[in-house]
């Protein structure tokens, strides 16, 4: 083979070992795209984790995710109450603070590479195969507010020696789509939560028991109503002071939400009234749920300004429907029914002495009734 020849085959060989990089990297490139854009479509906090902690391990093809968050004021705790991270664990941590973050990172700068057996254990406490990494730094607004850990059980995968523009690129999407989750979703939350209390709405409610009645009708099944209305509330107020009548009711939010399923929806209604949507509940099961409330909150102790315990008591109203209960449909209407006969069974409870549970069946609605009984409630 001439030396021409020779040439032009290792010319070629180059040209297509080039070619595959090339090749390679534009594949890299389509794929951190199609991440971006699915990371950017993210609506909430859960979500937004699932993609990062489950997908991109089989995405990218990696042996460990992990992730830390900067949450000195539990924002984001919050909104993850029923979240439940992947295994093995530590994939996800909070810190209240940045001194664990600094550690891995003096400067907000990209880490790749082998990782001291110190910083493995933090970075991967729970994987010790990972071999060669990549710890992003999520940082907003100049403030490390994060870090990612991408681990390989392939020591060539994450080298020092080449750039990793795009990994840094979507550490910066990852900040943004974090703290964008983050904000929505609490000022969402603001918008339904009672402040005071820490439970639902008015607000909420109204829009809750609207879904769980269509739900209810879909799938032919129970749906219970409870108003629960502190007894002499006024009188805490009149004789401890407001702030102790904010207690009492921060007290009995705390003890709703301890005592009912997470699929039972609790809201401040009023000023001491709180209502209570339990889905798939019938009436017996309600009146049990509603007098075990009652005692609980019978047996709760307060303490005033001075120390002193007290104690108080609350009238509880309920009723209940099923597919079969109206004879129209118009959800509108039958929410206001509902409404209607638990607070009518609460008024009973307490013209029959308060510190007692009442129930109020529904009445036979027809839809001529309908308009008269809307005018009724919202002149109330």
């Amino acid at each position: 083979m001439g030396s021409i020849e020779k040439e032009n085959k290792e010319m070629r060989r180059s040209l297509h070992l080039l070619t595959s990089k090339v090749e390679r990297n534009e594949a890299i490139l389509r794929s951190f795209f199609e991440m971006e854009i699915r990371l950017l479509s993210c609506s909430s906090l859960d979500e937004l984790l699932d993609l990062i902690l489950i997908e991109f391990r089989a995405y990218f093809r990696l042996t460990a995710v992990n992730l830390i968050l900067l949450d000195p004021e539990s924002a984001a705790r919050t909104l993850l109450d029923d979240y439940t991270p992947p295994e093995p664990g530590h994939s996800l941590r909070f810190v209240n603070n940045q001194r664990l973050l600094k550690s891995l990172f003096p400067t907000p700068k990209l880490r790749i590479g082998e990782l001291s057996a110190p910083l493995k254990s933090i970075a991967f406490p729970s994987t010790p195969s990972v071999l060669s990494s990549a710890l992003l730094p999520l940082v907003r607004h100049n403030c490390l507010i994060g870090s990612l850990h991408l681990g390989s059980n392939d020591p060539t995968r994450y080298s020092e020696h080449f750039d990793y523009d795009y990994i840094g690129h979507l550490a910066s999407v990852i900040s943004v789509c974090i703290e964008n989750c983050i904000n929505q979703q609490n000022l969402k939350r603001l918008s339904i939560i009672d402040m005071l209390t820490k439970v639902n709405n008015r607000r909420a409610f109204d829009q809750e028991i609207i879904k769980e009645l269509s739900r209810a009708s879909r799938h032919k099944t129970a749906l219970s109503c409870l108003f629960i209305d502190l007894d002499f509330f006024k009188l805490v107020n009149d004789n401890f002071g407001h702030q102790i009548g904010d207690k009492v009711l921060q007290a009995v939010g705390t003890l709703l939400k301890k005592n009912l399923r997470k699929t039972d929806f609790i809201a401040r209604y009023g000023g001491e009234e709180f209502a209570i949507l339990l889905p798939n509940c019938d009436s017996e099961k309600a009146m049990e749920i509603g007098n075990q409330l009652r005692q609980k909150i019978l047996h709760m102790v307060i303490h005033d300004n001075e120390c002193k315990p007290f104690r108080i008591s609350a009238s509880i109203g309920v009723t209940s429907c099923t597919a079969e209960s109206f004879a129209f449909d118009d959800l509108d209407a039958q929410a206001h029914t509902l409404l209607k006969a638990a607070d009518e069974a609460v008024y009973q409870a307490k013209d029959k002495g308060r510190n007692r549970i009442e129930y109020r069946s529904l009445p036979d609605m027809k839809p001529e009734l309908f308009h008269s009984l809307s005018t009724s409630l919202n002149d109330r």
